[in-house]
């Protein structure tokens, strides 16, 4: 049975409770199967089930389908042969998701940055975006707001919620992975003026002691240093210095909370996106050559202590 003859039917049982009897009966002995759909370059596809069943999807059921979207589909046997129609939407496979922009005679669409959707999606411009700064084969952040399968739906259709980054730029392969996990793409700026609070607090100093860090010469963010002895009983003692940013960012403070969103630093050749403000993290809580910083020191004795640390040159 098609899409259209289902339609019909159910338009000619809409008023009458015994053809609505019989609709549901139809319905429940109609065989269903649910699961993802698998999109092939071809066109076609497959509707893999939890149970590891697979069912062909010719290429017309496909066009109401994206790859990775969950449905209930209904079973057809054509002698030893069977395939399924997509009937209904459980989830959708596509919601937030990096796309290239297609502009055509006036006409917005957007097309996923994935290698199994190679649908082209009707978009429009999220009404804080200016349409004019966003031009044909832009990369961007877009969400499906619309889909076959879901009720009143007609079609698919998305809306564009950010830019990422302009077709000619040089960085767009980083700026696309950091938009694809929904990660910053700047570092964060959370002020200038960073005095230390050391109030009530007693540090050791351990600036004679010879500390060094495991970094590449051109390496700004240096944020742990390492000491080795030897015992006079044998063996060797191990001490680690961590930087220590809450001598600059009281706890509360907008860095200290932006930190705690981000929670790393993110390393691209060429660019850094830092965790904390690059002031910090490049500077202040960097534990240059020659320079006094604050610090964390956890000898390979169950001991810490707050101490201050000059670097030696990195390794």
């Amino acid at each position: 049975m098609t899409a259209y003859s289902r339609q019909l039917i159910e338009h000619m049982l809409q008023n009458n409770s015994l053809l609505a009897q019989l609709k549901q009966q139809i319905r429940e002995t109609t065989p269903r199967a649910e699961g993802v759909i698998k999109a092939t370059e071809k066109g076609f596809g497959f509707l893999e089930t939890d149970s590891g069943e697979s069912y062909f999807v010719p290429p017309p059921a496909m066009k109401q389908v994206l790859h990775g979207d969950r449905v209930e589909a209904v079973i057809h046997e054509n002698g030893d042969k069977k395939s399924v129609e997509p009937e209904k939407l459980i989830e959708a496979g596509l919601d937030r998701f990096v796309a290239r922009v297609q502009k055509r005679e006036g006409r917005l669409a957007v097309v996923p940055d994935h290698p199994s959707i190679r649908n082209v999606l009707k978009a429009r411009i999220k009404n804080s975006l200016d349409e004019d700064t966003i031009a044909d084969g832009d990369w961007v952040v877009a969400r499906l707001v619309r889909h076959p399968l879901k009720e009143n739906d007609r079609g698919f259709f998305s809306q564009i919620d950010e830019l990422v980054a302009k077709a000619d730029d040089p960085a767009v392969p980083w700026r696309v992975t950091l938009a694809r996990h929904a990660l910053e793409q700047e570092c964060p700026d959370a002020g200038s003026e960073w005095p230390l609070h050391d109030e009530g607090l007693s540090r050791e100093d351990l600036t004679a002691q010879p500390f060094f860090t495991i970094d590449s010469e051109k390496t700004r963010d240096m944020d742990d240093a390492l000491h080795i002895v030897a015992r006079p009983e044998g063996g060797w003692q191990l001490s680690v210095a961590i930087a220590d940013p809450t001598a600059y960012v009281e706890e509360g403070h907008a860095a200290d909370l932006e930190a705690r969103t981000r929670a790393f630093t993110v390393y691209l050749p060429g660019q850094n996106v830092t965790m904390l403000p690059e002031q910090l993290a490049d500077d202040l809580c960097s534990l240059w050559e020659g320079q006094e910083r604050p610090a964390m020191a956890c000898p390979s004795m169950p001991t810490v202590a707050w101490a201050t640390i000059v670097s030696l040159p990195p390794m």
